[in-house]
């Protein structure tokens, strides 16, 4: 099986390279800048990107499924809403109007993501996908639904995944600027590990006759729901460092919740891993001796001032 990604170079791409090429499948990524390199694995390369039609229609020659993962995050989305209408929605036109062209049945897999629900800050239950009504409170989250839609009305095989928020396979400084801070610690927040999710997408392709047509929450299951300031603990106590002051923290509520996955566990076979297995991949990214420094000097010494700077 051939399968071509876009967005492959993106943080959450890797992941799902890795999955199918371990699963023996050739994986064909779309690059319009750098060329993607995944230590260990061999890729093909399709120059180009999804607001190149002509592009995406080269790249999905061949191939026998697609996963877009192409796509502007928040807050570039919201600082630029006609780039993310370019990219993430007209993108999304282009990818589906190239698998129509081929004239064959290629399924297509995309991660779309839970913000489509917007903030539930008053909401004691699970988001159900069969009842909770979509409610876009972002550009990302409106261009979302109308990605969603084109490929809904497209006639193609399909799946929507809907992702929660995945937390990025490492992690930097502007990350947490960009994207820690943003949600209060205490909203509600259900971690998924990056290899579920690309296990998800592996598993999309590979069941696609029992999945197409439908529309799947993914995230890491009933274990797996806490409050954002519970995942914070463990990922920064990685480096032993302690929380930011909470007056750092937004107070609006973030669009992020607990779900009900019963229907995608059941059908995907995704949730296996844990946050404390996310811990220990976070540390392996890093010198072990880097790591017990901070842990063990920097952390309890510097910590405070370390996360004040963020």
């Amino acid at each position: 099986m051939r399968v071509l990604i876009t967005g492959a170079a993106g943080h959450l791409g890797p992941p799902v390279c890795r999955a199918f090429i371990e699963d023996g499948a050739t994986v064909r990524a779309l690059c319009h800048r750098t060329r993607l390199k995944i230590p260990g694995y061999r890729l093909e390369i399709a120059w180009g990107d999804v607001t190149k039609p002509d592009s995406v229609i080269n790249a999905v020659q061949g191939v026998d499924a697609v996963v877009h993962m192409a796509g502007l995050l928040q807050p570039l989305t919201e600082n630029n809403p006609h780039l993310a209408a370019r990219v993430n929605i007209g993108g999304t036109r282009s990818v589906v109007d190239a698998v129509k062209s081929t004239g064959r049945r290629i399924p297509l897999v995309y991660t779309s993501s839970t913000a489509v629900y917007g903030p539930c800050p008053d909401m004691d239950g699970v988001i159900d996908p069969d009842i909770q009504p979509l409610n876009p409170s972002t550009v990302y989250a409106q261009t979302k639904i109308e990605a969603e839609n084109i490929i809904r009305e497209s006639g193609i095989d399909y799946v929507i995944l809907r992702l929660t928020s995945i937390p990025y396979p490492r992690i930097r400084l502007s990350d947490a600027k960009n994207h820690l801070l943003t949600i209060p610690l205490r909203n509600r927040i259900e971690f998924c590990h990056p290899d579920d999710m690309a296990a998800a997408v592996l598993n999309s392709v590979k069941r696609i006759h029992a999945v197409k047509g439908q529309t799947l929450l993914i995230a890491g299951g009933p274990d797996h729901q806490m409050h954002f300031e519970d995942m914070l603990k463990v990922v920064l106590g990685v480096f032993g460092l302690p929380l930011p002051p909470r007056g750092k923290f937004a107070t609006e509520s973030f669009p992020l919740h607990w779900y009900d996955t019963t229907r995608s566990r059941k059908l995907l076979q995704f949730q296996s891993r844990t946050l404390d297995d996310y811990a220990k991949d976070l540390a392996a990214n890093f010198p072990a001796p880097l790591v017990s420094v901070m842990r063990r000097v920097i952390g309890p010494a510097l910590g405070r001032l370390i996360v004040r700077l963020l």
